[in-house]
């Protein structure tokens, strides 16, 4: 792939600078998103009025400051300070997939503003119906932040439509989420194998509860109290086998995110067993309405989730289900997923 190809060989030009490990984890995770959203049937076009997919290349871990940032959030692990995406062009040099290049030739700063503007553009694109994304009380911040961005861009937007929230981080997880990711989604790793958490035949129970606490504890879903929406996932996504099973084979295009290496104590890595473990009977969601009056029939279905993989983790039964109705349906991914490791 470019992007390892860049590092062996000490690639001076990736995004326009020297490589960085980050920039190049950035544009691979960006990669697994274009490659697991073509399982799905969906496809990225450099033209933003005919594209399914959009990258919008913000910072992983940056965007609860960047929604506030009045001048330029300068934390990014990329050093650009700026969006940048994997472009599909094959080329680490360019990193001209984020939106905003899509749409006026030139990288967004990290501001509110221009946050804002993505987002505003984004529903603009889309004409949404029916929104799925992160919920604001999600353990992970970045999760939590675009729950909060797309909500107000729907506000600004004024259409009329139904709003649909998952969590991925049970609520009050984010100083823990290596161990919380090891017991939830169920079945923990005390009552199953890493491997074992592969359950399309059951459905997701409630979080143990209280969040970042060692041992077996009673699940809770806390003071949203449970979802009120469960969305049955396509047959092809409850096959039993993992190699035919429609949404494993789409979470494993993001081989960057699943490790089940053991550790020096002889422990598998916690992603092993969570990215199994979304594979499930049911997704599920907290639902309301958005804008006012009657809310138009089955338009347009926008997915949006913070980082590459989450689209697929929470909606790839969604995305499905919609596609097979005749919906049309997009979806963003709004951070590289990008960090200081390679």
């Amino acid at each position: 792939m470019a992007w390892s190809m860049a590092v062996a060989c000490g690639h001076p030009d990736v995004c326009g600078v020297r490589a960085n490990p980050s920039i190049l984890r950035g544009l691979r995770r960006g990669a697994e998103t274009l490659d697991a959203m073509r399982v799905l049937g969906l496809r990225a076009d450099p033209r933003p009025q005919t594209s399914e997919v959009f990258l919008l290349g913000y910072p992983n871990l940056g965007l609860a400051a960047i929604e506030n940032a009045r001048e330029p959030f300068t934390g990014d692990p990329s050093g650009l300070h700026h969006t940048y995406a994997e472009d599909g062009d094959g080329d680490v040099a360019t990193c001209d997939g984020d939106l905003r290049q899509r749409l006026d030739g030139r990288h967004a700063p990290l501001t509110a503003d221009a946050i804002a503007r993505d987002f505003d553009a984004l529903v603009a694109l889309a004409q949404p119906t029916d929104v799925y994304t992160h919920a604001v009380f999600d353990g992970h911040p970045d999760h939590a932040a675009v729950g909060r961005l797309l909500a107000a861009a729907l506000e600004r937007s004024r259409l009329t439509g139904r709003f649909h929230a998952t969590i991925m981080h049970p609520e009050g997880t984010a100083k823990c989420m290596g161990p919380s990711a090891r017991e939830w989604p169920n079945p923990p790793e005390w009552e199953a194998e890493p491997l074992a958490r592969f359950t399309p035949a059951l459905d997701v129970t409630a979080p143990p509860l209280p969040p970042c606490t060692e041992g077996a504890r009673p699940g809770g879903w806390g003071a949203a109290g449970p979802p009120d929406e469960l969305v049955e996932v396509p047959p092809t996504m409850q096959d039993g086998d993992l190699e035919r099973n429609l949404k494993w084979r789409v979470i494993a295009r993001y081989p960057s995110q699943i490790d089940c290496g053991r550790d020096s104590s002889g422990r598998v890595h916690p992603s092993c067993g969570y990215m199994r473990a979304f594979v499930k009977r049911h997704e599920f969601f907290w639902t309301r309405p958005f804008g006012s009056g009657t809310a138009p029939g089955a338009g347009t279905v926008l997915v949006v989730g913070a980082h590459p993989d989450d689209e697929a983790l929470g909606f790839a039964g969604i995305i499905a289900a919609a596609r097979a109705a005749g919906r049309r349906v997009v979806v963003a991914v709004v951070t590289n997923g990008d960090s200081t490791s390679p």
